[in-house]
């Protein structure tokens, strides 16, 4: 697990720049909503390839794969919205802030989900 935990760190850090770096160019101009779907698409694309193949060392062509990681993506994509809304509206921190603070919380969630339920051996 520790060596999937490090694959997986090093790899979300790859994904965490591209996504997070479209996140926090459309949050300048568009709604919150809106910027983590698209941030959300664009992780699960890069994600489901990367993590797959290379951490949980599964086909990554596999539909019903796909759709239990589209699970884990909504649900990450609700978690990621709330916590934004909750640290920027209810308690004060920028937008892009909040955003970034969510990461670890939303890169801990996703590895065990990934582990334990979409990759599962």
């Amino acid at each position: 697990m520790y060596i999937q935990a490090r694959k997986f760190l090093f790899l979300g850090l790859i994904n965490i720049f591209f996504t997070n770096l479209i996140l926090q160019i459309s949050l300048l101009y568009l709604p919150i909503w809106f910027c983590t779907l698209l941030s959300q698409c664009i992780n699960l694309l890069i994600g489901f390839y990367l993590y797959g193949k290379f951490v949980f060392k599964k086909n990554t062509k596999s539909l019903k794969k796909f759709f239990k990681y589209l699970i884990i993506a909504i649900f990450s994509w609700i978690l990621n919205t709330s916590l934004i809304y909750i640290l920027s509206i209810l308690l004060g921190y920028s937008e892009n802030l909040a955003a970034i603070i969510v990461i670890p919380i939303l890169a801990i969630y996703s590895f065990l989900a990934q582990k334990y339920f979409v990759f599962k051996k």
